[in-house]
C-alpha cells in the first residue's frame, strides 16, 4: 500500500509485518471467547416434559421383567457466556442432544439441522436506542427459537436468563449449518441482565455438567 502525504511525498507500508497478528485467533476461533467469557450451563426444566417425541427425563422401573426401562433423554443444554460488563451471549451448548451423535453416526450437527425459526415476539422487539427501552423483556423460559432437525425432532432454544434482549442472530435462519461449521458465529442472542449481581443473573444456570 502507497500513501500519500501533504506534500505528495510517497509513503509505503508493509502490511505483510501484521498478517500473522490474528494467526492464533483463526486457528482457535473460542480462544477469545474462553479468555474473555466466563460459561455457564442453562437446562430448561419444562423442555424434557413437553417434549412431543414421547421421551421421557428420568430412567424409570421396568413395569415388568419383560419390559426394559426406558432410556433417559439427554438434557437440553444451553451456554450462556458472560462478559465483564455482564452482557449475555445465549447459544446450544456442545452438551446439547443436537451434538450428542451416536458412535455409529458418522454425520455432525450441520447435516441434521435442517432450520432454525426465531419467535415473532423476538423478531418484533424494537431493538434500538442507547437503552433498548423497547426491546423485549425476557425471563429464562422465554422462547427465543426453534431448531428443526432432518430426523423431525424441534428444539425449543430459551433465553436462560432475566433481562433485555440486545441483539438476535438472524445469520441462523439464512444458515442454520453455522451451528455445527461455526460455532463461534452461531449464538443465538445477546441479553443484557438487568443487576450485575451474578447469583441473580445466573440464578437458573450451573457451573458445569
Amino acid at each position: 500500500m502507497v500513501a500519500t502525504d501533504a506534500a505528495t511525498t510517497p509513503i509505503s507500508y508493509d502490511l505483510s509485518k501484521y498478517a500473522q497478528l490474528d494467526k492464533e485467533w483463526r486457528a482457535r476461533p473460542n480462544l477469545f471467547l474462553n479468555r474473555y467469557f466466563e460459561e455457564y450451563l442453562y437446562a430448561s426444566a419444562a423442555a424434557a416434559s413437553k417434549r412431543k417425541h414421547g421421551e421421557i427425563e428420568e430412567q424409570q422401573e421396568p413395569e415388568s421383567n419383560d419390559k426394559p426401562a426406558a432410556e433417559p433423554v439427554a438434557k437440553e443444554w444451553q451456554y450462556v457466556r458472560m462478559s465483564p460488563n455482564k452482557l449475555c451471549v445465549v447459544g446450544i451448548s456442545k452438551h446439547h442432544p443436537l451434538f450428542l451423535q451416536q458412535p455409529e453416526q458418522e454425520q455432525d450437527a450441520a447435516s441434521i439441522v435442517t432450520k432454525v425459526v426465531f419467535a415473532d415476539s423476538v423478531r418484533d422487539s424494537v431493538i434500538v436506542g442507547k437503552r433498548k427501552k423497547q426491546s423485549l423483556r425476557v425471563m429464562p423460559e422465554t422462547k427465543l427459537c426453534t431448531v428443526q432437525t432432518s430426523d423431525g425432532k424441534e428444539y425449543v432454544v430459551r433465553a436462560a436468563i432475566k433481562g433485555v434482549l440486545m441483539e438476535w442472530n438472524s445469520r441462523l435462519e439464512e444458515t442454520p449449518q453455522l451451528l455445527s461449521s461455526h460455532p463461534e458465529q452461531a449464538f443465538v442472542a445477546i441479553i443484557k441482565p438487568p443487576t450485575d449481581d451474578n447469583a441473580k443473573i445466573l440464578s437458573e444456570c450451573v457451573d458445569s455438567v
